[in-house]
């Protein structure tokens, strides 16, 4: 339970059931929380970050390329089953992996995004979260529709999502196209965040468990290294439905 929750805002998080029919075995780990300190540096999530880059780095070169490996190949093959290029709109775990191959230092942003980039890399899966103060109370994993807007991460302007993707939404305002390939500057995680969501999608063909495991270390991380707890679920096709 979150330590400040009665102070949150009322939320929802719903997954529309053509999502899971176009993804099936799908599993989120939710996690949100208050209070976190999210300005200046933070020396824990920047040694977790360091080894967890490291680490990835190697395994990655085990199988010659980021796509290749075991956890992130399902990804492109489900890409392409739902007829997306795997090449154009990589997954957010191919691309941070591919980063991680080349070695050098890691890719820091910010505390509670180097968090969650680290956990990511640590388990070799997609993982992301949103500034809930800078969103609407309903945020949904849906089918894109005519009139929905993307602004890209470093964008100016927005652009006109075609209907039929896999994203994000708040309102007519993608957060994350295709899944788990780009985020929107919309309800992005800055140094002024205090109440975050993370999210970490998983695929029915990584078995059971994984999901169950990024969770708790969302929540142990947030506790060790931000001093907040959290509230955590597993959403589902069997609960695909979130309200706090």
């Amino acid at each position: 339970m979150g330590a400040r929750r009665e102070s949150m805002r009322h939320v929802r998080f719903a997954v529309a059931d053509e999502v899971f029919a176009a993804v099936p075995g799908l599993r989120i780990a939710l996690v949100i929380a208050e209070g976190a300190k999210n300005d200046g540096t933070n020396a824990a999530v920047e040694q977790l970050l360091t080894e967890a880059w490291q680490s990835a780095g190697v395994s990655a070169a085990e199988f010659g390329n980021a796509q290749s490996h075991p956890r992130v190949a399902p990804w492109r093959e489900t890409f392409r089953q739902i007829g997306v290029s795997g090449r154009q709109f990589p997954s957010s775990i191919e691309a941070l992996l591919r980063r991680a191959l080349k070695g050098g230092e890691p890719v820091r942003v910010n505390p509670l995004v180097d968090f969650y980039n680290a956990i990511s890399l640590r388990h070799i899966v997609p993982a992301g979260g949103f500034d809930l103060d800078a969103l609407p109370e309903l945020i949904e994993l849906r089918m894109t529709r005519a009139g929905d807007r993307f602004r890209a991460l470093g964008e100016e302007s927005e652009i006109d999502v075609s209907a039929g993707e896999i994203a994000y939404a708040s309102d007519s305002t993608i957060l994350t196209r295709h899944i788990v390939w780009r985020q929107s500057e919309c309800g992005l995680i800055t140094t002024r965040t205090s109440r975050v969501m993370l999210v970490s999608e998983t695929l029915g063909a990584l078995g059971p468990g994984v999901a169950e495991t990024v969770r708790e270390e969302f929540a142990r991380g947030l506790q060790e290294f931000f001093g907040v707890s959290s509230r955590t679920w597993i959403v589902s096709a069997d609960s695909p439905d979130v309200e706090w």
